[in-house]
């Protein structure tokens, strides 16, 4: 028999341990005198609920131990389910519009938080290169999962869409813009107070 893992289960697993190692690792910084910021935390935090929710949305559920009844009887193509030309599908008619707009915004912002948080954290991301670089990085190594998972038959068979690539990068542009944008005044004093003066580490 084997075992299902979702987003839920994520969460109800995954933050508790999360929340534990990171009180641990506060104590051990606090016994060895090094000040914490609790802004710095907070951000931290954030990114790693953000984390679980992405994992969540774009890999789960899986079944491990098991192969889902229905793919074995489809064929190795099948299975793959790629779709190499993009936005085809949306002139097709058979999609609703609203469904459409769903799909281009929620992969357009699916990465904003992962890069904007690369931005703010690491000097070195502060331009578009990196932004786009690491976007298309992201955006193809959850493809490459999800195709994984299809072929072994784990999951829910999804479209590999050569548009989501397109989209997510994208959203590393918008989320890079964003950076420029708010990177100014108190927010960047703020910033630079914490992740380029101070010497700890996360």
């Amino acid at each position: 028999m084997g075992i299902t893992y979702e987003l839920s289960g994520l969460l109800f697993i995954g933050l508790p341990i999360w929340v534990v190692a990171r009180i641990i690792i506060l104590i051990k910084r606090r016994n060895k005198g090094i000040k914490i910021d609790i802004v710095k935390e907070m951000i931290l935090n954030l990114f790693a609920i953000y984390l679980f929710i992405l994992i969540g949305i774009t890999i789960l559920p899986i079944h491990l131990g098991e192969t889902i009844p229905y793919t074995q009887s489809l064929t190795f193509a099948q299975r793959c389910n790629i779709h190499l030309v993009p936005f085809i599908d949306y002139f097709r008619g058979s999609i609703l519009f609203r469904t459409i707009i769903k799909n281009i915004v929620g992969n357009i912002i699916l990465l904003v938080p992962f890069i904007l948080y690369l931005c703010v954290k690491n000097e070195n991301m502060r331009n578009l290169k990196s932004s786009i670089k690491i976007a298309l990085l992201i955006s193809l190594s959850i493809e490459s999962i999800q195709l994984f998972t299809n072929i072994l038959g784990i999951s829910n068979i999804r479209v590999i869409h050569i548009e989501d690539v397109i989209l997510n990068t994208f959203g590393g542009i918008i989320a890079w813009l964003l950076f420029k944008f708010m990177y100014k005044g108190k927010i960047k004093s703020t910033i630079d107070s914490i992740y380029l003066e101070s010497t700890e580490e996360s």
